[in-house]
């Protein structure tokens, strides 16, 4: 039956048998230490008590004895008056002392002992001290002197034979109980002592059911484990019981095949790992810290010209041409990570200059990581030529460069066709103007009709070369950066717009001060206010400012309620000459807001439009509290 159980209730059952017979000891012995308590506590209270009670007492009556003779061999008042207040004191506290020792437990002898004695001590006191003490406060030396010798010392001689009766008894006691509690102790010791005996022999047997049910396979178990340890996964492991030890072989078991799994594992891992490097375009070589290269994939063999077997185990210095600035800062940075862990120049690809086997020079991102792992450190450097992307980048350079004369260039043509087309608009302008003063009642309708015509596409073309040249100067044309406050700009805006009385401009919240150009921070502002005045269509227009912070920015709204726009404006209305109503019904050149748009990206900012057709549109902006990070080539 026990074979079949396991380990674990194998253990629990003899901790059980062992915990039953270390309680059952454990128990006499508090029994033993129990009854020896008792035993102290009944000698204590029956006989030391006592003990120390007749012990006083016959203090108390040789104390009495003493004062009287003292009294008599000095017989002065003072003498006197202090000894037999002494006796009066002695002779209370021996009545208080006698009244306890008599309500205690007393034996048969002891009762017969305490009744002679209290008859002898009430003679002595009666007929002997208190006679004497009565003499000598009446000063009757000779009276007193009498009663001591004819009374007090022949009296006192059975009360001190009583008493030393009755020390003895006690001490009797005592020596009779502590022989039975010391017999007792004894007879404690013996049994503890086997009891010990006892679970030595118990624990030694326990000790061969253990061994022959734990250890020895334990030592099985830990052979096949250093086995598979250092690599024998052929051995045979065979489980034969169901208990841990079987358990543990079983799990040892699934060990060794999920091993051979892993094993399997890696090296197709590894293999897969040197193909994938073998077809990398970029160059891969580990490095020792001593800088011997250990390997070099293909893709590093076709950058630098080397084959694998001449460069591995050379220097990787080889790889590069003579020190220069570059490689001398790397240098520098990879000998700091070397002597005190600080990683700058790991995993961070630098641009430096490569050598091919052929001795020609070419540039190359490099970046160098560390591989954890193994006792010695190793470096994966990894490689790869950027000589096409150099080209790209100084093709891209001059195509840049192109670029900017080019704009340059159209910037100035901007401004010399505006100015060309300004001159004769002005003649144009002026002659309408006279036609219509001197010979106005020459003009039917239709002639008069023409003429307004003329007028007003006149003034528009004159705005739109206007709203151009604004266009143009914006991120070209600079002006010194200023602090503004934004409420007195647009307030200056609103006096400048003078909108009509059916239309309110309230600012909602207070704006604030920010670092710019004041004349484009008023263009964003006089823009967006007058399209929102030039386009209201409601009798009662009210339009809003508002301001509030979004992180390192100011977000700025202009709201009205005027008729609104599609969502399939929103991008059409920031682009250049784009217009929703027909110019000749509202007079609009489409500048005004792409160039508020261009205005807010050259300040790092953005523009979007919210707006519901028929309730009103909200334009958002936003400007870095600081407006002075721009880009003036750019203007971005």
């Amino acid at each position: 039956m026990i074979k079949n159980l396991t380990i674990r209730s194998r253990l629990i059952l003899i901790l059980a048998v062992l915990v039953v017979f270390l309680l059952g000891i454990e128990m006499l012995g508090l029994f033993g230490m129990s009854n020896a308590i008792e035993g102290l506590r009944t000698v204590y209270h029956d006989r030391a008590i006592p003990l120390k009670q007749v012990a006083e007492i016959e203090s108390l009556l040789l104390r009495n004895r003493i004062a009287v003779t003292a009294a008599l061999m000095m017989p002065t008042p003072e003498t006197i008056r202090t000894k037999t207040a002494v006796v009066d004191q002695d002779l209370a506290k021996m009545t208080q002392v006698w009244q306890a020792y008599i309500s205690s437990h007393h034996g048969a002898e002891e009762k017969a002992l305490a009744t002679q004695f209290a008859e002898d001590r009430d003679r002595f006191i009666t007929e002997g001290i208190k006679p004497a003490v009565i003499a000598l406060r009446k000063n009757e030396i000779g009276e007193a002197y009498r009663i001591l010798i004819e009374k007090v010392r022949p009296l006192y001689t059975p009360v001190d034979a009583s008493i030393k009766a009755l020390l003895k008894l006690q001490l009797d006691g005592i020596s009779q109980e502590y022989d039975r509690e010391q017999s007792r102790y004894e007879t404690i010791r013996n049994i503890l002592v086997a009891s010990i005996g006892i679970a030595l022999v118990l624990a030694a047997l326990i000790s061969v059911v253990l061994s022959d049910a734990i250890f020895r396979p334990l030592e099985n178990v830990v052979k096949i484990a250093r086995g598979v340890a250092v690599g024998d996964f052929m051995q045979e492991i065979e489980v034969r019981s169901k208990d841990e030890i079987g358990q543990l072989m079983q799990a040892l078991k699934e060990m060794r095949d999920s091993l051979v799994d892993t094993i399997g594992q890696i090296r197709d891992s590894e293999a897969h790992t040197r193909a994938l490097l073998s077809n990398l375009i970029d160059g891969v070589a580990s490095i020792d810290e001593q800088g011997v290269i250990k390997t070099f994939n293909p893709a590093a063999e076709r950058i630098f010209g080397y084959a694998g077997n001449e460069i591995i185990g050379r220097d990787v210095n080889l790889l590069f041409p003579k020190p220069q600035p570059e490689q001398d800062e790397y240098a520098d940075d990879f000998r700091q990570y070397l002597e005190a862990g600080k990683p700058k120049a790991l995993g961070v690809p630098s641009e430096v200059t490569g050598l091919r086997k052929s001795g020609t020079v070419f540039p190359m991102d490099l970046a160098v990581v560390e591989m954890h792992g193994g006792e010695h450190r190793m470096f994966v450097a990894i490689v790869r030529d950027i000589s096409k992307r150099k080209l790209e980048e100084e093709q891209k350079a001059r195509l840049m460069d192109e670029l900017e004369s080019a704009n340059e260039e159209l910037r100035n043509f901007a401004h010399v066709v505006s100015h060309d087309l300004k001159a004769p608009l002005r003649a144009i302008g002026a002659l309408a103007d006279w036609l219509s003063t001197d010979y106005a009642d020459k003009f039917d309708d239709e002639g008069k009709e023409h003429m307004r015509l003329l007028v007003s596409r006149v003034h528009r073309m004159s705005n739109l070369i206007d709203g151009i040249l604004q266009y143009s100067r914006v991120g070209r044309v600079r002006e010194a950066l200023v602090e503004l406050d934004l409420e007195q700009v647009v307030h200056e805006v609103i006096d400048l717009l003078s909108p009509p009385a059916n239309i309110a401009i309230r600012i909602e919240n207070p704006l604030p001060r920010i670092i710019a150009e004041p004349t484009r921070i008023q263009q964003i502002f006089q823009n967006l206010l007058s399209n929102a005045i030039k386009y209201m269509d409601k009798p009662r227009g009210d339009i809003r400012i508002a301001c509030s912070i979004e992180g390192e920015r100011w977000k700025f709204g202009i709201i009205d309620n005027g008729p609104g726009i599609e969502a399939r404006h929103f991008e059409r209305i920031f682009q250049l000459f784009q217009t929703l109503a027909p110019r000749d019904r509202i007079e609009s050149t489409g500048v005004g807001l792409a160039l508020v748009k261009k205005i807010v990206e050259m300040y790092s900012g953005e523009i979007w439009i919210e707006s519901k057709a028929g309730i009103g549109s909200t334009f958002f902006f936003t400007l870095p509290k600081i407006a002075a990070n721009i880009d003036p080539k750019s203007g971005r």
